[in-house]
């Protein structure tokens, strides 16, 4: 696992599962879980902040996707 992640492809796949009602979050959620410590602090942050935003606006999926989506917050 020393090979480099592609931060654009992880924020790109974030923003398309965040607020989706499908098995791709609990998929995108573990993971970011797996590679957190990979991700930059900022890009870090920027995920967190955008969880917590539309989880505020009430879009982001069922009960069981903001659960989910928490663990990372």
């Amino acid at each position: 696992m020393n090979e480099k992640i592609n931060e654009n492809i992880v924020f790109y796949a974030f923003r398309y599962c965040l607020g989706r009602r499908t098995g791709a979050v609990d998929e995108m959620v573990n993971y970011l879980k797996m590679n957190w410590k990979r991700l930059p602090e900022n890009t870090q942050n920027q995920i967190q902040e955008e969880i917590k935003t539309t989880i505020d606006r009430g879009n982001a999926g069922s009960d069981c996707d903001i659960k989910n989506w928490k663990t990372l917050i």
